[in-house]
């Protein structure tokens, strides 16, 4: 008995076993593929044969060019002999056979291992690339793209900081990359950098780059330069993860947490990663496949069917409202680029923060005017809207462009210009914004517009006020309930001999998180009096001398109503 159950246990146990692993790897599956998803992926185009591929860069610290998911995909320059040990292409790069090494002056682009720290990243960011267009591309996907690694870091490096990466950018623009993916970045940028970057622009090349991941509004370059397409990073709901920056720089958001893709340390390994790496990594695959789908298209038109048809992300990211670029990207929209085939479109609302007017006509106009009308109301508190001439016809006619307040053309324009003599940029006041085109022949022409974000955390009160006459002290934020990430001074000085009474009128507060502190004399590293937080009103706060430094600090989370008190002089 003991030995017929222990059979009938067994295929029981293997059963139980084997049906643990499917619910594993179904979980793999799904954890590996959700970003897909996530950025509205179609269905498989699959068989073709493109007239021209599609070079990509990545300026990082090198590629496993072995993996199973990327060596396919490995750039084979044309132009040199890897037999000869000589520069057949006369670029100053003997046998730059599969990319070079900026850093260490060779053409090993590989990752070394056990180092100080992980070359992972150049690795992870290739086969998120391949995974997205292989997902589109099927087994044909390597006639379309080709990678060009371009590693930018010694392999004994202490820290992976890209030290080489504009040498790594210009690299690539010599060997002749359509897209180059720069996923680093610093606060700074010098003259020649912007030069580097300028270059690239001049010879269509377009450049992605991350956005940081400081959790900062901070610029990150070379994100932040007005040429390249800067991303942040979303978690799986659409909402800005934790560390990814945000601003006024950003121009699209996509997923960035949790990242499965390959791992530099095996040819069939696998590794997750967070941040806007991740994420510009997805958007260059993005671009790429909408180039390659619409191969008339310049880059700034690319760049136009992405933001255009970005799904909204702002009200539920209310804190990072207009600051996270023209919203989610939609892969599936982009591609199918509506709003640079649909040339007449008339009445057209636009609700994103970022975008682009279509301005190209291709019907044969004759006698009237024809009028065109965009009305664009982003949502979120915002100063205004900015235009950008992108592009234009040389003959233009007698076309006319004029903007007005509101959501109508109807009323007086608040701007007019003839499109001949349209500045390269224009700025309306105001959250909404109507615009008009008046053309009686055909014309070419891009216009992209932009709102210019509020800096809520100085909406109310930013840096030191310095207040020597009694009166009355407040957050500032009236009606409105102050601002998140708040860090605001006041110096209070009182004469000689007198001290500060303080009587509170209004606190409401988030308890314990964001407070009033009240220091004695005229810095923070004095001693402090007082520690105000919450909504029940302190008793009377008496100085200990003529100086008091009052610093309110609110966190990103919950806000209050504020807080209102008087203060007067007397003597000691």
């Amino acid at each position: 008995m003991i030995k017929q159950l222990q059979i009938a246990l067994v295929p029981a146990l293997i059963i139980g076993l084997l049906l643990n692993m499917v619910t594993v790897q179904a979980q793999e599956i799904t954890e590996q593929s959700s970003y897909l998803a996530q950025i509205k992926l179609p269905k498989m185009i699959g068989s073709g044969n493109p007239k021209n591929k599609i070079l990509i860069a990545i300026v990082d610290d090198g590629i496993r060019t072995s993996h199973k998911d990327i060596n396919k995909y490995i750039w084979n320059n044309p132009l040199e002999n890897p037999e000869n040990g000589m520069d057949d292409d006369g670029n100053g790069y003997v046998n730059d056979i599969n990319g070079w090494d900026l850093a260490d002056n060779n053409n090993s682009v590989i990752p070394p291992l056990n180092t100080r720290f992980d070359f992972y990243h150049g690795t992870h960011l290739a086969g998120i690339i391949t995974r997205i267009t292989e997902s589109i591309y099927g087994d044909n996907a390597p006639k379309y793209i080709k990678i060009i690694p371009v590693k930018s870091i010694k392999n004994e490096a202490n820290t992976p900081y890209i030290k080489y990466g504009y040498q790594g950018i210009e690299y690539a623009i010599n060997a002749g990359a359509d897209i180059i993916l720069t996923a680093w970045g610093v606060g700074h940028v010098s003259d020649h950098e912007s030069k580097i970057l300028k270059q690239a622009k001049d010879k269509g090349i377009l450049v992605v780059a991350a956005a940081g991941n400081l959790s900062t509004n901070s610029k990150q370059y070379p994100a932040a330069e007005a040429s390249v397409l800067s991303v942040a990073a979303l978690d799986i709901d659409n909402k800005k993860i934790k560390p990814s920056n945000f601003g006024a720089y950003v121009d699209i958001s996509a997923p960035g947490e949790d990242i499965y893709s390959a791992s530099f340390s095996t040819d069939s390994g696998y590794e997750k990663h967070t941040g806007t790496s991740q994420s510009s990594a997805i958007i260059t695959a993005v671009a790429a496949i909408v180039k390659l789908q619409n191969p008339a298209y310049s880059w700034e038109q690319v760049k136009a069917c992405i933001k255009n048809s970005a799904d909204q992300i702002d009200a539920i990211n209310p804190r990072f409202s207009n600051k996270l670029g023209a919203g989610a990207v939609n892969l599936a929209k982009a591609i199918a680029c509506d709003s640079l085939k649909n040339n007449n479109e008339n009445n057209k609302r636009l609700i994103n923060p970022q975008g682009y007017l279509n301005l190209t006509s291709n019907i044969n106009i004759s006698g009237d005017q024809q009028s065109r009308t965009w009305s664009i109301k982003p949502n979120g508190r915002f100063k205004g809207i900015r235009f950008r001439k992108v592009s234009l016809s040389s003959d233009t006619g007698d076309a006319v462009i004029s903007v007005h307040k509101g959501l109508t053309a109807d009323s007086p324009a608040f701007l007019q210009y003839s499109l001949a003599s349209m500045p390269d940029s224009f700025y309306i006041p105001g959250a909404t914004a109507s615009v008009r085109l008046k053309a009686n022949s055909p014309l070419e022409g891009l216009v992209e517009y932009k709102v210019e974000p509020i800096d809520f955390t100085t909406l109310y009160c930013s840096d030191t006020k310095f207040l020597k006459k009694e009166g009355v002290l407040e957050d500032g934020s009236g009606a409105d309930d102050y601002s998140y990430n708040s860090s605001c001074k006041w110096l209070i000085t009182a004469p000689q001999g007198k001290v500060i009474r303080f009587n509170f009128a209004e606190l409401n507060t988030e308890a314990k998180i964001d407070k009033l502190y009240f220091f004695n004399g005229e810095k923070t590293n004095g001693k402090i009096m007082a520690l105000i937080s919450g909504s029940k009103l302190p008793p009377e706060i008496v100085s200990w001398g003529n100086k008091v430094l009052i610093w309110f600090v609110s966190d990103g989370k919950n806000q209050g109503q504020g807080w209102k008190f008087n203060y007067s002089f007397e003597d000691l």
